[in-house]
């Protein structure tokens, strides 16, 4: 999980950087800019949680010789 964690959190900051690199912004359009900023590492983070559980998942799924996850034969 820590790559996809490092991941959410560098695209956040530089999201930040890139909405507050504008100076001369109104106190609403800071507040405005904040709100959008939290959405989108909330979102980025739930995304980076998501896919490290879906690996997780990948990797506690039985393995058996000849047969795929559902249990049936490769062949069929």
């Amino acid at each position: 999980m820590g790559d996809s964690m490092a991941i959410s959190h560098e695209l956040s900051s530089e999201i930040a950087a890139a909405l507050f690199a504008t100076k001369n912004r109104s106190p609403r359009e800071l507040k405005d800019l904040k709100k959008l900023l939290l959405v989108v590492h909330s979102t980025l983070q739930r995304l980076a949680d998501d896919a490290h559980l879906a690996r997780v998942d990948r990797l506690k799924a039985p393995i058996s010789s000849g047969h795929n996850a559902k249990g049936r034969s490769a062949s069929s």
